[in-house]
């Protein structure tokens, strides 16, 4: 009676490296904070300083023509503080993100329109100066 002879295996085990790429995955994914953008073409301007900007922040965009966006859809300026009153906790940050070659009066009406809604808060989004975009 022969006894079977198993060849010896040349290759690595894998698992444990299957194990630490999923564990980094995990982690990336835990740790990343993804940004949340509404897709609008708009040009910010350019600044050198920078700060964060609070996570339950509310976004409007204001594009070259003038045209006002809120939640990624086009919303008439009159109408633009009552979304805001659903949308803005009591004193929280709406960030205006305005192209840099539009309107300064539809900027401001936006600002007003956040201040009367109940915003603590008004930021512009910029760009670093020397950054893409």
């Amino acid at each position: 009676m022969e006894i079977p002879v198993r060849p010896k295996t040349t290759g690595m085990n894998l698992t444990p490296l299957i194990d630490i790429v999923f564990l980094l995955l995990v982690f990336f994914l835990l740790t990343t904070r993804f940004v949340e953008e509404d897709g609008i073409g708009v040009k910010l301007p350019r600044a050198a300083s920078r700060a964060e900007t609070p996570k339950q922040a509310v976004s409007v965009a204001v594009t070259r023509t003038g045209q006002v966006f809120f939640r990624g859809r086009p919303v008439p300026l009159d109408e633009l503080e009552a979304r805001l009153r659903e949308h803005l906790e009591e004193g929280g940050t709406v960030v205006i993100r305005g192209d840099r070659e539009s309107v300064l009066q539809t900027v401001v009406s936006v600002m007003e329109a956040a201040k009367h809604a109940g915003a603590g808060r008004i930021v512009v989004a910029t760009l670093r100066e020397g950054g893409g975009g």
